[in-house]
């Protein structure tokens, strides 16, 4: 039930250099993107509240400062590489701090199927030079409580109709109010005048709701925070209680605004920001105890690089077994793939990806297939780890799949993928699938379209083959 998370989807089309992606829209499940009802902010107030804009300066989501160096935003924001601005509160202006992000670590048991856990903590290359306040997150599992007043705030459209666009440069806010999970869970009415939609069955205990009177987030204000306001006109006693990640329709009568629960991850945020931040704050008490005595956690040098710490697992080593064969990211064309059948397209960037390449149903479907492979050793199993994004497949009926091919012996199918079981359209997914196919000395793989029709796409973004020795 899921629009796309990162474009304002307005007509069944979406241009984008190289061709034409088709979608449809029969979806009603939305990720927030922009603020209803609100008014401006008052300059200053919400400091931490920051913009990830795309390389052409595009706002594509919110997030909130939680570390000098680390923002806390949305898991279906992640992909793809962009700037975070800090404390630029007119965003046509030239203020603030600009920083590239150098890592995404999304948590993990997020679950793009029903966006349970949707969270997502982006490490920058250097810590911030504005001086504005961090956010601090809230850790107890019953702050805030059912009809407590919170406030959400963000950048973009301030129109409630999904047919009409009114940007807004200024970052706004607006206060809404908690409603328990068991009520958000009942809601359920109609959208528009044939669809009838229902919460029932997708709120979790990591999920927060909160409504307000024709006031709601909605689509560009995915991530931003969602805060219990303190005293401090500079923001500094906030308390941040929730991230926006989904709804149906914006500001809707029936249906809440859903939101990612803070408290439900905060062990999690805390233990990744002590690891890999160079100066986490200092209510997260970044110790262990040994003893009677606490220890505090060795850190890196405010001075390191990021990335001489931001490794969460080791590259794989000569003892795990595994060798690289084939590595594809399509930074320069299709690289070691080739196209087969008609329809088959490569973008220098689309959906917020460099290089990618498109399959698509067209009567027989079209392939993407690896050059032959000639293995220089015994492999006793493979694995392929791919990223890939559907568009308009139709749901128990659409599917694409891997085949492989030994030794030029013809295709074998190993596995498909079957759309709504094993995943939503609109939404990058990482997979990894393990294969044995017996004593060999070549071998090929490829990806087909198995859909009923011609706007049914599924793109890849990298393609990464090893083998077990």
């Amino acid at each position: 039930m899921k629009i796309l998370d990162r474009l304002l989807v307005l007509s069944p089309f979406t241009f984008v250099s190289g061709g034409l992606i088709r979608r449809r829209q029969t979806e009603q499940r939305i990720f927030k993107e922009r603020i209803i009802g609100g008014f401006r902010a008052p300059i200053g107030r919400f400091p931490y509240a920051v913009s990830l804009q795309s390389p052409d300066g595009a706002l594509f989501c919110g997030g909130s400062l939680i570390a000098p160096d680390v923002v806390l935003s949305a898991a279906h924001c992640a992909g793809g590489s962009y700037d975070v601005v800090i404390g630029r509160y007119d965003l046509g202006s030239g203020e603030g701090d600009v920083v590239p992000m150098q890592r995404e670590v999304t948590h993990p048991e997020y679950n793009p199927s029903n966006t349970d856990n949707d969270f997502n903590l982006i490490f920058l290359d250097r810590p911030t030079t504005a001086a504005v306040a961090i956010v601090k997150l809230n850790k107890e599992s019953f702050v805030p409580s059912a009809q407590d007043p919170v406030t959400v705030m963000g950048w973009g459209d301030t129109a409630q109709s999904d047919f009409v666009q009114e940007l807004s440069d200024i970052l706004r806010s607006v206060q809404v109010t908690v409603v328990s999970n068991d009520e958000c869970a009942a809601s359920r009415g109609w959208v528009g005048w044939f669809n009838y939609q229902s919460y029932e069955g997708s709120i979790t205990q990591n999920m927060l709701c909160a409504r307000g009177s024709n006031a709601d987030s909605c689509q560009g204000d995915s991530g931003g925070p969602l805060v219990v306001e303190g005293s401090d006109p500079s923001g500094a006693d906030d308390l941040q209680v929730g991230v926006v990640s989904w709804g149906i329709g914006c500001a809707n009568s029936e249906f809440p605004g859903v939101y990612s629960r803070i408290s439900a991850a905060y062990e999690w945020i805390r233990s990744e920001v002590c690891s890999r931040s160079s100066d986490p704050p200092s209510y997260f008490q970044c110790y262990s105890v040994e003893g009677d005595s606490p220890v505090p956690v060795p850190l890196p040098s405010a001075t390191a690089p990021l990335s001489a710490f931001t490794a969460t697992t080791p590259p794989p080593s000569p003892r795990d077994g595994w060798a690289d064969i084939l590595e594809e990211n399509f930074d320069g064309n299709f690289g070691q793939f080739n196209a087969g059948g008609v329809d088959v397209m490569y973008y220098p960037s689309v959906m917020k990806r460099n290089g990618v390449v498109r399959i698509q149903n067209n009567g027989e479907g079209s392939t993407l297939y690896s050059n032959k492979l000639t293995l220089d050793r015994s492999f006793s199993r493979f694995r392929v780890t791919f990223s890939f994004y559907s568009n308009s497949m139709e749901i128990f009926s659409d599917s694409f799949c891997l085949d492989v091919m030994a030794d030029e012996a013809g295709w074998t199918e190993e596995k498909c993928w079957l759309s709504f079981f094993d995943f939503r359209n609109d939404q990058w997914y990482d997979e990894t699938v393990e294969f044995t196919v017996g004593r060999a000395d070549s071998l090929r793989i490829r990806f087909r379209c198995a859909a009923t029709s011609e706007y049914d796409d599924v793109l890849f973004d990298t393609v990464k083959l090893e083998g077990y020795a």
